[in-house]
């Protein structure tokens, strides 16, 4: 996720924690859709093999549009089904993870009406409904969760309290903006209506977090404007072998050695701090992907 640049309001789909043992977190499900139920989808998409040779992929909404710029598959997926970490990702096929792609896809007018009218985290789950949709269209995706027990950083309050500005309009749930997180690829996090859980979301997978789910223990309900600066951790993919496994975050005193790390700026900065522990977490397996149809 964070080879995306973010140009859109993020709001992680509100759901049931999953059964979990004593003394382990609860990682938010990924929610698979049942059969019986149709799927929002758009009024028309392109699909097109991306010209790009940059690494990053961009994803941008509008009030009618959805699009994407050089994505992968694995990246549609992941924001369809609002999946955190790598761990909880297919690594096969694996033109899904390499080959890129540009949509463009236009949501009817009264759908748009429609969705303008819910409260921000509905409409979200509403373009993810309808990314879903594309995917079991186009490339005929069809898919299934497995648990997964995996360690994660769950996300608490630090001892003096947290640090964070509640955005506008948080009491009337009708007048708040788009959440919206911008910048974060050197270091430089904005954050305007963001909601611990969205913020949860954005900090999963992090190779500077060891590729961790991260759980929201905050208790912290509202949403909140902030800002955070840190120094990236430019040997963050070293803590991953080649196996792909997690081998566990760096501590925050190896990366302070060269300057703050996102782990000392969580708590300085916001008031929050990250602790090690395990969940059961859902994974996604493909059972049936092919390349996309023709436009």
């Amino acid at each position: 996720m964070h080879g995306i640049r973010l140009l859109l309001g993020m709001v992680g789909l509100v759901a049931l924690g999953a059964q979990c043992a004593p003394g382990q977190s609860a990682a938010p499900p990924i929610q698979v859709q049942n059969a019986a139920a149709p799927l929002p989808a758009f009024e028309v998409a392109a699909i097109r093999p991306s010209k790009s040779d940059s690494d990053l992929h961009n994803f941008m909404i509008s009030p009618t549009r959805f699009r994407v710029e050089n994505g992968t598959v694995t990246a549609l997926i992941r924001f369809a089904y609002n999946v955190k970490s790598d761990d909880q990702l297919p690594k096969e096929p694996r033109w899904i993870g390499s080959d890129r792609f540009d949509v463009d896809a236009k949501i009817a007018d009264a759908q748009a009406e429609a969705i303008k009218n819910l409260l921000p985290d509905r409409r979200f789950e509403q373009y993810r409904l309808m990314v879903r949709s594309l995917l079991m269209d186009r490339f005929n995706l069809q898919v299934r969760s497995q648990v997964k027990d995996l360690p994660v950083y769950a996300l608490v309050v630090a001892k003096n309290g947290p640090k964070l500005i509640p955005a506008k309009g948080s009491l009337d749930p009708q007048a708040q903006p788009m959440p919206t997180l911008s910048g974060g690829s050197r270091g430089q996090l904005r954050a305007d209506a963001v909601s611990m859980a969205l913020f949860t979301g954005w900090l999963s997978g992090r190779d500077d977090l060891g590729g961790r789910v991260v759980v929201d223990e905050t208790g912290l309900t509202g949403s909140y404007d902030f800002a955070l600066n840190w120094t990236p951790d430019k040997q963050g993919n070293a803590i991953v072998n080649p196996s792909g496994a997690s081998q566990g975050a760096p501590s925050a005193g190896a990366q302070d050695a060269a300057g703050s790390s996102i782990l000392t700026a969580l708590q300085e900065q916001l008031g929050l701090k990250l602790e090690s522990t395990r969940a059961k977490v859902e994974a996604l397996v493909i059972d049936h992907i092919e390349k996309p149809s023709e436009n």
